[in-house]
């Protein structure tokens, strides 16, 4: 009896458990969402329709729950037209920038999966090289009024040449070398000088050495009807000179290779009479001044003093004075200790072509000058092409060939001696200018991270301040920071469009200075080894959000000589906490030390020796 009761209690939980609850409108069964496409679909730049397929795996038979539905869901904006059915479909935009990853997130309750959306970058389009046949191979041929021991050949391959003044002609193109061969001393032929046979490299350095190509006077020019439209430096030049005269220059121009060649009758100029330093000059020279820049120019191999000899010095402010005459010698000594006293080690100093030996002289940024009569501009000027210069306790003699003339310049006294060694000598960094730029230049961000640091309201003006470099990975190459004063709420970024001044007004980039530590602080172009560098004085800056995990910088912006810089960076951002072992920092006021000031003539509104 007893065996029969328990078998009686429980046959009405039997009964039960077979029995459906009474929930009308309800499917009462668990399920397991299961993906069965793959889980990272690749889609090409183009772009197109995505499929995701997916099934709901029966989990138990009942539950006293309900079913819940499939759904999809994606944050990128370039996936659109999410639709859940059968499958899940979407539709990829075209890509028109960088390589974009995302993901599609697809739900069944609590369950989820996701699915990752990979999209490859727009393929750059092929660019073609551009194939020119010059019609005309004109120029000059200066033999080695600017450099020793090499034939300086001025050249221009064009379509059309020049007007009967000289001057460049409209619709035209030019591709303008300034050229290094070995010395032609033989006789012009009809005025003209035949280019010599060989290869000749484009040289960064501007040594002027036989077999290069001088980088700072070569560049590839195009004219529409009214102006020069294009006139751009080469990245890379190749130019072989045949026997019978025919060329061939092979030349990257912004990243496009460039053929040029020519057949044909070549019309070089002769001016080794032209160009002559007239009769040969004794002189003595009233003053004596050099700048005492230590041995950042060769270090530890020697020091280097810029050294002056002239007739009537300079003004108080060290410019020059009208008629006078200049002898500017960069000089490079033994390593001396400025505590013994300040001077030029006694020696005999051989002009070079810039080995920075000591007792040398480089050729590059010695010459020989006379102001005209409003004391603004060269009357003469010439290179040295050969020649020494002795100092000794008598006194300075300068013994020189100059465009095949022979000068020689005495100096009996003191030599007036600066020292520029720590940061322009007392009172810090001195009064600039500061630029060591000679030209207009185009930053390269081939290889570059921006860092960026968050300083809140700094200044106390109102506005929240930014600093953030863009500097290359592997410490090599061009560096630019900024000092931005964003709106009066950017507290989580710094997009935007700034002027450079020193107004403090919102959305301004500070001007760039060197403070009483010797400091770069502001707005500056730089590289590691602290002598390339640019202040920004002027110009604008821009700091654009693209949507996709990645900001554009973009700058044209103007530093204390009035050189024009310019630059482009596009990449993500790290703060300056991210920095780790960088060579750099970026903390304030001390993104890069400065131990030595900007060499340069005592002159800035005259850059080069002109050759016109």
């Amino acid at each position: 009896m007893k065996k029969l009761f328990y078998l009686l209690l429980c046959l009405p939980l039997a009964f039960a458990a077979c029995t459906e609850p009474d929930t009308p409108g309800v499917e009462n069964k668990e399920y397991d969402l299961k993906v069965t496409s793959e889980t990272i679909l690749n889609f090409e730049a183009e772009g197109g329709k995505g499929v995701i397929a997916y099934t709901l795996e029966e989990k138990t038979r009942f539950s006293p729950v309900g079913q819940p539905v499939v759904e999809a869901f994606c944050e990128a904006t370039w996936v659109s037209e999410l639709t859940v059915a059968e499958n899940i479909t979407f539709q990829v935009a075209a890509n028109e920038a960088d390589a974009r990853e995302t993901k599609i997130v697809v739900t069944y309750g609590e369950q989820q999966v996701e699915v990752a959306v990979k999209q490859e970058a727009k393929a750059e389009e092929p660019v073609n090289d551009v194939v020119f046949e010059a019609q005309v191979l004109t120029g000059e041929y200066y033999g080695d009024y600017y450099t020793p021991n090499a034939g300086n050949y001025y050249i221009f391959f064009s379509d059309y040449g020049f007007d009967e003044e000289g001057s460049i002609l409209t619709n035209s193109i030019y591709y303008q070398l300034d050229l290094y061969g070995e010395l032609y001393e033989g006789e012009a032929v009809n005025g003209c000088i035949p280019l010599p046979a060989g290869t000749y490299t484009l040289d960064a350095d501007d040594t002027m050495a036989v077999g290069t190509i001088g980088y700072s006077y070569s560049c590839y020019m195009k004219t529409n009807s009214s102006e020069i439209e294009v006139e751009v430096y080469f990245d890379e030049a190749v130019l072989v000179v045949e026997e019978d005269g025919s060329c061939t220059l092979t030349a990257v121009v912004e990243g496009v290779k460039h053929i040029v060649t020519f057949n044909g009758e070549s019309s070089i100029a002769d001016r080794r009479e032209v160009n002559t330093g007239g009769d040969n000059v004794e002189m003595e020279a009233g003053y004596a001044y050099a700048t005492y820049y230590g041995d950042q120019y060769s270090p530890g191999v020697a020091d280097n003093f810029y050294f002056f000899l002239s007739d009537k010095g300079f003004d108080a402010d060290g410019w020059e004075l009208p008629n006078a005459t200049y002898y500017r010698f960069d000089l490079f000594s033994d390593i001396v200790n400025p505590e013994d006293g300040l001077a030029i080690p006694y020696g005999t100093y051989t002009i070079d072509n810039g080995s920075s030996e000591p007792f040398t002289i480089g050729a590059q940024y010695s010459a020989y000058y006379i102001m005209d009569a409003e004391g603004w501009d060269y009357a003469v000027s010439s290179g040295i092409t050969s020649g020494t210069v002795t100092i000794s306790e008598d006194g300075v003699v300068a013994d020189l060939m100059i465009a095949g003339a022979h000068h020689v310049v005495t100096f009996s006294g003191d030599i007036l001696v600066t020292d520029a060694s720590s940061g322009g000598g007392e009172g810090g960094g001195g009064e600039g200018p500061y630029s060591t730029l000679w030209e207009d230049y185009r930053c390269n961000f081939d290889d570059h991270t921006l860092y960026y640091a968050y300083y809140s309201d700094y200044y106390e003006v109102g506005y929240m301040n930014w600093t953030f470099a863009v500097m290359p990975n592997d410490g090599e190459g061009d560096f630019v920071q900024f000092d931005v004063l964003a709106g009066a709420d950017s507290t989580t970024n710094f997009f935007g469009e700034y002027a450079i001044n020193d107004s403090f007004e919102a959305y301004t980039s500070y001007t760039g200075y060197i403070d009483w530590d010797g400091y770069m602080v502001g707005a500056w172009y730089y590289t590691e080894d602290g002598y390339t560098m640019a202040p920004f004085v002027d110009g604008t800056m821009s700091v654009v959000d693209n949507g996709d995990g990645t900001v554009t910088v973009e700058f044209d912006v103007y530093d204390d000589c009035d050189n024009n810089i310019t630059g482009s960076w596009t990449g993500a951002m790290l703060s300056a906490d991210e920095l780790s072992t960088r060579a750099a920092d970026i903390k304030k006021a001390e993104v890069k030390s400065v131990e030595a000031p900007v060499k340069r003539a005592i002159e800035v509104k005259k850059r080069d020796i002109s050759k016109f």
